[in-house]
């Protein structure tokens, strides 16, 4: 793959590419571009957002194969009725984009085939991979954010250049650029703005900001109004300290993009319910990012067995921990010491 990308690319020194790029963090940004790029806002984590943004930048096409390259074609959002006929799109294919998802974004499909490979992509996917984002995983990468191609590249090696400045390793930049394709959208301002508020709620230093951002890039650029409806939750509801929630914060930032609800639903079972102290669940917060019917099924087993031990001091001690994970069998012969014959008829009772 890599060899692959390599020949499309045809690479020529980095530094003939960037001979233009002006190594500064504060970029100006055009009114149009900034226009478009604060329809992000702070919800970008996911398609049905991404969609609303696409519909207001992108100007609307009633039929999408109304474009030059294709004045043959019938009406449809269908990708596979002229990829023979797209070299720009047959590459994206070799690449291992999955062009039958952009169908789903209404305003992508249109996007995507107005672009023309060599003019409008080479030189992007080429920072992309300059920047490390592995070659077999380009193709995932530009599925979830084909919009990569409407940012100047000068903006995007800025953009590189402020984590640089942040101490962050390339290692660290190269995790974040691929585990979130929609960080490199957000402007240096608007990620200094982002990394700066989870520094100041939850009192972290460097090094912390930079694994939170490294461990999960993504909460960094989630909708802010989501973050602080969950820290609101963790805080004042669930009753957390404000030490206990950066622990929580740093060993499973993904609780921050959870459903309220769900994460409240979640907490209110096993402490309320099952009992556990906030220490246990600190201990174990696993608890908090496993499906209701997981930890109700496997609670409530051991508590028909009379096994609902989770005092580390006490002896049958069961651990927290083989509530979230391993199989079901696992748990029913290993943990339990039941079988499966058994948990089956037990959960035909709930």
């Amino acid at each position: 793959m890599r060899k692959f990308v390599l020949k499309v690319l045809k690479l020529v020194p980095r530094s003939e590419l960037y001979t233009s790029c002006r190594y500064w963090c504060n970029t100006t940004i055009a009114p149009s571009q900034q226009n478009a790029l604060q329809c992000y806002a702070d919800d970008l984590a996911n398609d049905d957002q991404l969609q609303k943004w696409s519909r207001s930048v992108l100007e609307p096409v009633a039929n999408p194969l109304d474009v030059e390259a294709f004045p043959n074609t019938q009406p449809a959002f269908n990708f596979a009725a002229y990829v023979n006929k797209s070299p720009t799109l047959k590459q994206l294919v070799a690449l291992g984009v999955e062009l039958h998802k952009f169908e789903k974004r209404k305003g992508i499909a249109q996007f995507v085939l107005r672009l023309d490979f060599d003019r409008d992509m080479r030189e992007h996917i080429r920072f992309l991979a300059d920047t490390g984002v592995p070659a077999d995983m380009l193709g995932e990468f530009i599925t979830k954010n084909p919009l990569i191609f409407k940012e100047d590249l000068e903006n995007l090696q800025t953009r590189i250049n402020y984590l640089q400045s942040k101490s962050f390793l390339p290692q660290q930049i190269t995790r974040i650029v691929t585990k979130d394709p929609f960080w490199l959208m957000f402007n240096t301002k608007r990620i200094d703005r982002r990394l700066g508020y989870f520094q100041k709620n939850f009192q972290l230093v460097g090094d912390e900001v930079r694994t939170l951002a490294t461990k999960q890039p993504r909460l960094i650029t989630y909708n802010l109004e989501h973050v602080q409806r969950n820290t609101f939750s963790v805080k004042e509801e669930m009753g957390f300290e404000a030490d206990e929630m950066k622990q929580l914060l740093l060993t499973k930032p993904k609780i921050w993009m959870m459903k309220t609800e769900a994460l409240q639903y979640r907490f209110d079972y096993i402490h309320r319910r099952m009992k556990l102290t906030h220490d246990q669940i600190l201990k174990t917060p696993d608890l908090l990012l496993t499906r209701d019917f997981r930890i109700k099924q496997r609670h409530e087993f051991l508590k028909f067995l009379g096994k609902t031990q989770y005092d580390p001091k006490q002896e049958l001690y069961i651990p927290l921990k083989s509530l979230a994970a391993g199989t079901d069998e696992q748990f029913v012969t290993e943990i339990a010491k039941s079988n499966m014959e058994c948990y089956n008829r037990f959960l035909k009772t709930l």
